[in-house]
Order: C-alpha cells, then sequence, then structure tokens
C-alpha cells in the first residue's frame, strides 16, 4: 500500500525512477485485457463462485432472471402479413443468446453460466414493442409463478438471509465505527530479559510501530498509561506523518515497589491534542522483590 503523495510522484515523475511498478501496471493490463477479450466466459463459469451459490441459495420462490415458456411456448417465426401470432409469444429471434456475455439460451432454464446482466431482458423486450406484442417474456420471475402462475411472496428464506445480511453489515459498521485514526502495535524486543535498573527499578526494552491512517500529518507524545513509570527512547519520533508509519524503539522503567507479579500488563497511550488517539497492551516482565523464580 502506498499514499496519494507517492502515487502522484510515480504518475508525474521518469519512468526510469519507478521502472519495476511500471512493469508491474503493464502486466496487470494485459492479464486483465487477456481476461475480458478471452477469457471472460471461464472467469464467470469457473472463476467466480457467484453461479455455484445459487444452486444453494435458490429455490422455487427466489426471483431470477429466467423465460415465461409457458407464454412463449411453443416458439414459432414471425409471418409476414399476419395478423397475429399462430404460436407462442418468442418468435425464436435468438437475439437473447445473442446478447448474453456467457453464450447460453435463458430458455433452457436458469444454468449455472448465467450472470444475471439483464441483457437478454432488454434485447427481448425491445422485440415485444416491435411485434406489438406484451413485454416481459424474460424477465425477473420465480418457479412458481411459471408454472402455476402463483403471486410472488418472500419466503421464510428470504427473511433469513435478510437477517443474515443485516447482522453482516451491523458487523461492518462497528468495524468503522470502532476504527482509529493511529493503529499502535508495540512488541517486546525479541531474544531480551528484563534489565535491573540500580537496586529499586527494572526495565524492559520494546518496539513501536506507530501507522497513520488519516490524510493529514500527526505531532504525537508516547507515553505510559502508568504514571510512575518512565520511558527511555533509544529511537524517538514525535511527527507521525500522513498515511505513513514510524518506528519507535525504547525502555519501559518501572519501580520494583510497583511490581506484584512476574508478568504485568504495560499500557501505552498516543496523545495528540490533550486526546488519546490509540493504546497498546503488552507485557512487562521482572522479578517482584522477596520473591524467587524458579528457572525452568
Amino acid at each position: 500500500m502506498i499514499s496519494s503523495d507517492v502515487l502522484l510522484k510515480i504518475i508525474v515523475g521518469p519512468v526510469s525512477g519507478h521502472i519495476s511498478g511500471f512493469v508491474s501496471i503493464w502486466l496487470f493490463t494485459f492479464i486483465f485485457y487477456g481476461v475480458f477479450t478471452y477469457v471472460r466466459e471461464v472467469v464467470c463459469t469457473v472463476i467466480c463462485p457467484y453461479g455455484r451459490l445459487q444452486g444453494v441459495l435458490l429455490d422455487n420462490q427466489s426471483l431470477v432472471v429466467a423465460y415465461d415458456f409457458a407464454r412463449g411456448e411453443p416458439r414459432g417465426h414471425l409471418q409476414k402479413n399476419a395478423d397475429e401470432l399462430t404460436a407462442g409469444d418468442c418468435i425464436d429471434c435468438g437475439l437473447c443468446v445473442q446478447v448474453c456475455p456467457t453464450g447460453i439460451d435463458i430458455r433452457e432454464g436458469t444454468q449455472l453460466e448465467c450472470v444475471k446482466c439483464t441483457a437478454c431482458i432488454d434485447s427481448c423486450k425491445e422485440v415485444k414493442i416491435k411485434i406489438n406484442r406484451p413485454k416481459n417474456l424474460i424477465g425477473f420471475f420465480n418457479q412458481d409463478f411459471i408454472n402455476e402462475r402463483k403471486p410472488y411472496k418472500i419466503g421464510l428464506k428470504s427473511y433469513g438471509y435478510a437477517a443474515v445480511l443485516f447482522v453482516v453489515m451491523m458487523v461492518f459498521s462497528s468495524l468503522i465505527y470502532k476504527r482509529e485514526d493511529i493503529q499502535t502495535t508495540v512488541l517486546r524486543a525479541s531474544g531480551t530479559l528484563y534489565q535491573s535498573r540500580g537496586a529499586d527499578k527494572t526495565s524492559n526494552l520494546y518496539n513501536a510501530e506507530l501507522i497513520n491512517k488519516t490524510n493529514k500529518a500527526v505531532k504525537f507524545t508516547f507515553r505510559s498509561k502508568e504514571k510512575g513509570d518512565k520511558i527511555s527512547f533509544i529511537q524517538k519520533a514525535d511527527l507521525l506523518p500522513k498515511e505513513g508509519s514510524v518506528h519507535l524503539t525504547f525502555f519501559l522503567i518501572r519501580k520494583n515497589n510497583a511490581i506484584k507479579k512476574y508478568k504485568t500488563d504495560a499500557v501505552f497511550e498516543i496523545i495528540a491534542n490533550g486526546k488519546v488517539l490509540s493504546t497498546a497492551t503488552t507485557s512487562f516482565f521482572a522479578q517482584p522483590e522477596g520473591i524467587e523464580i524458579e528457572n525452568e
């Protein structure tokens, strides 16, 4: 992922400065050109999972793009100078097959390859207008309507799908609502133990990464939530660039009289303009006073 500023520099800058990205974009373009010109039917029928989901989700009450065979059959070509059709409403013009992007005949029933683009509906409707016949020979129907002319009604399965969709939307909305402008990750430095700082203090070494998800730079203060803790920076920063990140390396120093267990929580806060923008929790290890830790 790159920021908008970096993308603008790539666009206006010379190709020699970003040759790998230029080649990648060309490869991406040629691949998708091939997809849309040569293998789009294979993409719809083999790669895309939508068609296979139809077999699980559909029933006789599901609205689908369908051909009303009860009205259209038997098929027969329109006779010149004939006042009315002697067969069904389908004149077997074949336009519905010609406009289908996956090349299926919708008159053969619901099929795996149908992507519900409705191109067949539009082409059939134009033909019916020209021959002064009722429209919607191909349209959104359910199987019960075609077979028995039962009016459409919402079934229990539809309510179930709606409930699932509602739950998904609520979860997605809550994730957006809880999204922090700054994402903070703090981890103890790998392979390190706690360090004694004189007779009354202990420290742990940490690495932190701060990611700015906004489009403006943030001047921040990094601190421990515990008032008695002290932070000694090895690698320090106080400005988080827009759509960028910074890395911090520091010691968290804690007084021994505040340590009651070998493993305790260490909570860090990112402060900007007097407001806590983000928090991160990790572990702090130390030997409590008066308690011996047995080596495993």
